[in-house]
This record gives C-alpha cells, structure tokens and sequence, in this order.
C-alpha cells in the first residue's frame, strides 16, 4: 500500500513531467539532520534512487539542507552538453562544492533538479530528464 506522501509525490511528478520525487524530512532523533521518508520514481530512475536512499543531509549544508535552513526554494537545470550549470561561476561553486550527488544526477541525464522547503516537515526534491521551467503555481501545489 502506497503512503499518502507517495501518492503526493506521484501525483506531482505525473502531472508536472518529473522523472522522480523525494520528500526529505527531519530526522526525529537529530533535528539537525534530513533523512529520505518516502519517494517515487520512474523505473529509469532506479540508479539515482538508490544512491539518494543512503545519504542522509545535513541542515544548512549542501543544496538539501541549506533549503531546509533558509526555507528557499532552488531551481537548478543541467547544461548536458558543456557540463555547465545554469548559475553564476561563484554561485555554482558554492552550491555545488560539496553537492557530488547533484553533479551526478546531472551526469546521469538529469536535466532539471528542484528543491523545495516544505516548513518544519523538511524538503521535497525533484527530477527531471526535461528540462521544466521554474513556475509559481507549482510551488502552490505543494
């Protein structure tokens, strides 16, 4: 049986062309540390997932917890053919210094990455092989 964060993740991939969707809560142990809960993903996607399922981030480090930290969304897309992202040179190399698995998400064909604060319950993240332009209503549907 599918939990309700699944289905929401699901639903929200379906619809919006996400190849894959987490949810990233606070550990109830270490509130200073964001764990994956629940996901859903493309059977292409198996690879990226299971990577993503043993990491656990840091809050206030790396793109996860600094979304968790400042409550900021970020919107980041994937040049595949120069390796290049879609960010200023000083801001990629902060953002990405410490973020390998991004730059192999990226690596891997993925082409959009999303990062969501969802308050004190932690942070949605998404993935896609399109790429999909950044829209306010999406960030309502959350």
């Amino acid at each position: 049986m599918e939990s309700a964060v699944k289905k929401t993740l699901k639903s929200l991939c379906c619809s919006n062309g996400w190849s894959y969707g987490v949810f990233w809560r606070f550990d109830q142990r270490n509130c200073m540390l964001l764990t994956l809960e629940d996901a859903y993903y493309e059977e292409q996607m198996r690879v990226v997932m299971d990577n993503m399922l043993q990491q656990v981030q840091l809050l206030g480090e790396g793109i996860i917890g600094q979304a968790a930290f400042t409550g900021k969304h970020r919107w980041m897309f994937s040049d595949t053919h120069s390796g290049e992202w879609n960010l200023g040179s000083a801001e990629r190399e902060d953002i990405f210094q410490d973020d390998y698995e991004i730059q192999n998400q990226f690596s891997s064909g993925i082409k959009t990455i999303a990062v969501i604060s969802v308050g004190p319950r932690g942070v949605v993240q998404f993935g896609s092989t399109q790429k999909i332009l950044e829209r306010v209503d999406f960030f309502g549907s959350n």
